[in-house]
């Protein structure tokens, strides 16, 4: 019987914790409804004796560790599609030591690759051992897939950290079919040759037989850089439309010399991730239902209404690419150009720490945090601290009299939790300055009342984008685009939110994480046709 064994950089083990990060819920959600495994870095870091030790380099000092799930199935992916009532889940997990963390974590992937492919180079900082460790983690992960697999299972691995797990497989004499997909851009080839290692790394990359890309042009820009660096190995180039229409992707199949005992089939297709419609709905009623259990009165309001005040939400990891201090700048802009939004609008950002080890995202998190306080200062010059947004804040309305500009917080929510926050906002905005796809634009629309529905304030250099043309699009590094899509977001009248919602639903229903889900794995079990 054949399995899926997923490889992603973090696992999210069973516990009660919330998920963090729309790649992690999908992941998950992947997993449910097969006999499935699960592989990859279990977020402990080992601190390793006698300092820098390079004998440990090439090791997992604690090894890996496999534990099991049992998941009760409640349709989690489609409602169209019977899922069995239960689903096993195997976990194989390892620890990092400390050399390992630095150089493969810190180091090549989020000091050199995250940068680079977010398409910022003044980023980029890499030690001399970095990629090193980088690819001793590839072929770590390759040796444990190595003892893992059997003859009929394949391989899903995700993102950039695994560049080259493929190439140490295929060393290792394992012909199973892999895929590759990639979560955020993939940037053209001009960024790539800023890149001494690139020419290996798309070496090693062409070695898997599926790469999935989020976006038409991410999928263009993948193409040209391996026919770039493989231009004497490239042997055909097919392209292939499955269902021979104009809606349908069609996938590019190179021929490629690899040195391997034949010739190498490689797929390059667009596979936007999708989230699950169907689930966010009904966490909607669920929490309307609990809300109407502690105050029918209320809930009944917010039922059929949106509030008088009207709020903006921002849910973002603190990073570079998200556009933060962007957004800042030109709320405060608009706050100040359009005084009349003072003390009825609030702006509530959700943002979570991330990568603090490195101190450009430290310094990061420091300027957001004065930002923020900057501009609550200038507009509430009596109330000079910082606002924390609290779960409870779902279930009342905030005097005005409490007003701040911007409401912020740090915490970690459920994602019921953040689908209703969702569901009370009147803007969902997305600022990002680079991202692969940023399935917050799309869990917002999912999560809105189509009897009033939200507006989605998108940048235009979100993946997202290509698929949802009916939101707001604006441009995040023009402050007076973002300032007028704020002003028409939040003018726009019912009759144009419900048109604009209508077809942004039906948008993500079409192409929802079952979807996405299936169109890959369709295209990694089959294997490409001999020429």
């Amino acid at each position: 019987m054949s399995r899926l064994i997923m490889l992603s950089n973090r696992v999210k083990m069973p516990d009660n914790n919330p998920i963090a990060g729309g790649l992690a819920v999908a992941l998950h959600e992947i997993l449910i409804g097969n006999s499935n495994i699960w592989m990859g870095w279990n977020g402990e870091i080992i601190e390793t004796k006698g300092g820098d030790n390079d004998a440990c380099d090439d090791c997992i000092i604690s090894g890996f560790s496999t534990s099991k799930q049992t998941v009760s199935i409640n349709n989690n992916l489609a409602s169209t599609e019977k899922q069995p009532a239960n689903t096993t889940i195997t976990y194989i997990t390892t620890a990092l030591n400390t050399q390992q963390y630095q150089r493969f974590y810190c180091g090549f992937a989020n000091n050199v690759l995250w940068p680079l492919l977010h398409e910022r180079l003044d980023l980029v900082s890499q030690a001399a051992q970095d990629y090193a460790g980088y690819q001793q983690i590839n072929r770590l992960f390759a040796r444990q897939l190595k003892k893992t697999i059997e003859p009929y299972d394949v391989i899903w691995v995700h993102d950039y950290h695994f560049l080259s797990v493929a190439y140490y497989c295929r060393q290792l004499g394992i012909n199973n079919r892999i895929g590759f997909f990639l979560h955020i851009p993939f940037v053209a080839l001009s960024f790539w040759q800023q890149l001494d290692e690139s020419a290996e790394l798309i070496k090693h990359l062409a070695h898997y037989d599926v790469i999935g890309t989020q976006t038409q042009q991410d999928k263009t820009n993948c193409l040209k850089v391996v026919q770039h660096y493989l231009p004497e190995r490239l042997l055909t180039k097919t392209s292939i439309n499955p269902k021979q229409d104009f809606a349908s992707s069609t996938a590019v199949q190179l021929m490629i010399d690899l040195g391997l005992d034949s010739s190498h089939c490689l797929s390059i297709d667009a596979y936007p991730i999708g989230v699950n419609v169907n689930k966010i709905q009904q966490q909607i009623i669920n929490s309307s239902a609990h809300l109407l259990a502690k105050s029918t009165g209320y809930t009944q309001k917010k039922q059929l209404v949106k509030q008088a005040t009207q709020q903006i939400i921002a849910v973002d990891r603190i990073d570079h690419s998200k556009g933060l201090l962007e957004r800042f700048s030109a709320y405060r802009c608009f706050l100040q150009q359009y005084p009349t939004y003072q003390n009825q609008l609030k702006l509530l950002q959700i943002a979570c720490p991330s990568r603090l080890a490195l101190p450009v995202y430290q310094q990061l998190y420091n300027s957001v945090k004065q930002v923020v306080d900057n501009v609550n200062q200038q507009f509430l010059p009596s109330e000079p601290t910082m606002s924390y947004f609290k779960t409870e804040a779902l279930e009342a309305d905030d005097p005005i009299d409490n007003w701040q500009a911007i409401t912020y917080s740090e915490e970690v929510l459920s994602h019921d939790t953040l689908m209703t926050a969702f569901w009370h906002s009147d803007i969902g905005w997305v600022n990002s300055l680079k991202d692969g796809m940023n399935l917050v634009a799309k869990e917002y629309i999912a999560a809105q009342n189509p009897d009033n529905p939200g507006v989605l304030l998108l940048s235009r250099y979100a993946g997202a984008a290509e698929q949802m043309q009916a939101a707001v699009i604006i441009d995040p590094h023009q402050p007076k685009s973002i300032i007028q899509g704020l002003k028409t977001a939040l003018e726009m009248p019912l009759a144009q939110r419900k048109t604009r919602y209508q077809t942004l639903l039906q948008g993500l229903q079409q192409d929802d994480l079952y979807a996405w889900q299936q169109k890959f794995l369709d295209k990694l079990y089959l294997k490409c046709p001999v020429s």
